[in-house]
């Protein structure tokens, strides 16, 4: 028996014993997800994408990182820990690889069983006798391909050693590939953004005051809640690194400098060494200013007198944005410090624009204005663009023949056998099924579910994945007798859009309780609902919203 989609992962083994390998989801900005091994570096998930920036390798780079980048390891950005790539693979995506798996075997046997019952007869009948028998296969509507959503994390990076693209979900310590601190990159991230807050609210009007005053207070406790954090997370690296179990309580002591310089003094470690007197004075001026405009509505007290000569007690606290902006950066400064500690040395880039984010927008493929390449797909770009224009050309969502004619007249820049070869990978991803005949040309085909729920979004623009669960949570709320008509007036959308949607459902329901009869504008006029299908249903919501 033959597996033609199963072979696409084969790397090895026989036909009857086959070695798959499986690409891993991707994000959207094209990231694979990562979880550390080491089950104490929590959230322990991060997300890898590729290298998008050309460092050249100098020894000062190399004498920070753990190994050399692009090796067969990858590091804990929160812990350090260096293991084996498969180390890190994300258990979800092991779930993901048997779902797919699973879905192609059974395709496979579909075909080669209907396959089997035709060859049997030779496709007609047999005249032998008084008896006439009649092969007569009819196969069931191929289910979707399962569907994973697969979400990009808060704080996105670019190693400034490597140049490899990540993000991480907390406070990143080391880059994930390299294995350099990027503990600088991370708090800089930090630090562009309080900017971009405090710019904003240099551009409000004399007639808003509260609201701008809202805002600088809001930017000025994001510095100190980094700030705050990042030294927490470098002393308890610190001290899992000298093997303190349990490690010490910390409450609030990183809102001090001294009891910070008491903990830190536990590592032999002064972070704020390199700071001038009147740096240290305004750093303490600003976090006595956070807990007034946190704590006290911004109404200056006694103690917060003591440390600020122009405040008077029952006044308003003052903000500047050149304050904050200022208060930023001797963070920054003590941030780098920390930085050198994890890496044995300064790092070489520190006078350098750090590279804070992924290179996502690069100068636009003219071939490619709706940037289609990016979809995680094996697919060329005119079989992506084909799929596109199949979705476009589509009122209803129902799956009829293509029209040949003007698919010819859309892509007449195209060589006829280039839109053949097209087709032919839509058909092995199974994006369309094809019916070929005797005469040559292109052959007829109409596009399957698969199609819609991946180009639907570049072709207009919205999510077919949240519009599945919307008519899912819509049909688990009403009776078990599930009605499109019903439905399809409670999301107030066109029939284009509600269709495939429907029929997403109703793929997790066996054939025997789906209806698809003809002569509605429905592709399933209802099913019906027992305890296991709603399990089933209820279970694709999770997978999609997770």
């Amino acid at each position: 028996m033959k597996f033609p989609r199963l072979n696409r992962y084969r790397t090895g083994g026989t036909s009857s014993n086959m070695r798959l390998g499986l690409p891993p989801p991707r994000t959207p900005d094209g990231r694979v997800y990562r979880l550390s091994p080491n089950e104490s570096a929590q959230p322990r998930h991060f997300v890898l994408g590729e290298v998008v920036a050309e460092i050249p390798l100098t020894d000062a780079l190399r004498a920070r990182m753990k190994h050399e980048p692009r090796t067969s390891q990858t590091v804990c950005p929160y812990s350090g820990t260096v293991a084996d790539d498969d180390a890190f693979t994300h258990p979800d995506d092991v779930k993901a690889a048997l779902e797919m798996v699973k879905h192609d075997a059974t395709q496979d046997i579909e075909e080669a069983l209907a396959e089997m019952v035709k060859n049997a007869f030779n496709g007609s009948s047999s005249r032998n006798g008084l008896v006439k028998i009649t092969a007569n296969v009819k196969r069931s509507t191929s289910r979707p391909k399962p569907r994973f959503a697969r979400q990009d994390l808060m704080r996105e990076l670019v190693c400034d050693h490597c140049g490899r693209d990540y993000g991480v979900f907390a406070i990143g310590l080391f880059c994930p590939d390299c294995g350099a601190p990027n503990l600088r990159l991370h708090f800089a991230r930090e630090t562009e953004l309080v900017d971009d807050q405090v710019s904003l609210t240099e551009n409000i009007g004399t007639e808003k005051e509260e609201l701008a005053y809202r805002l600088l207070g809001n930017a000025h406790e994001d510095v100190l809640t980094a700030f705050e954090a990042t030294l927490k997370t470098v002393y308890l690296y610190g001290k899992t690194q000298a093997d303190t179990d349990p490690l010490p309580k910390i409450g609030n002591d990183f809102q001090n400098v001294d009891k910070a310089l008491r903990r830190f003094d536990e590592l032999d470690l002064n972070p704020f060494e390199d700071l001038s007197e009147s740096e240290i004075a305004a750093l303490r001026l600003n976090i006595q200013k956070r807990h007034i405009i946190g704590h006290n509505l911004g109404i200056v007290d006694d103690k917060f007198a003591t440390h600020a000569n122009d405040a008077k007690i029952g006044e308003t606290v003052y903000l500047v944005g050149e304050d904050i902006r200022q208060f930023a950066a001797i963070s920054q400064k003590v941030i780098d410090k920390l930085d050198t500690w994890l890496g044995g040395s300064p790092s070489p880039t520190i006078n350098h624009s750090p590279l804070l984010f992924t290179l996502k927008d690069p100068s636009m493929n003219p071939d490619d204005p709706r940037n289609l390449m990016a979809l995680d797909l094996q697919l060329s770009l005119l079989a992506r663009k084909v799929g596109v224009w199949v979705a476009e050309q589509c009122s209803d969502g129902r799956r009829n023949f293509v029209d040949i004619d003007k698919l010819k007249v859309a892509f007449k820049e195209n060589p006829e056998d280039e839109l053949e070869e097209a087709i032919a990978e839509l058909e092995t991803d199974g994006f369309v099924d094809v019916s070929r005949t005797l005469g040559g040309g292109l052959p007829h085909f109409h596009p399957t579910l698969d199609l819609y729920l991946t180009f639907d979004g570049p072709a207009f623009g919205r999510d077919p994945i949240a519009d599945t669960v919307v008519v899912a949570e819509l049909a688990l709320s009403g009776p078990d007798s599930v009605s499109a008509e019903k439905v399809f007036s409670q999301t107030g959308w066109d029939i284009r859009r509600f269709n495939p949607a429907f029929e997403h459902v109703a793929s997790q329901i066996p054939d025997g309780r789906v209806s698809r009869s003809f002569g509605t504008q429905f592709t399933v006029p209802f099913f019906h609902l027992l305890p296991e299908d709603r399990v089933r249903v209820k279970r694709l919501v999770s997978r999609l919203n997770s």
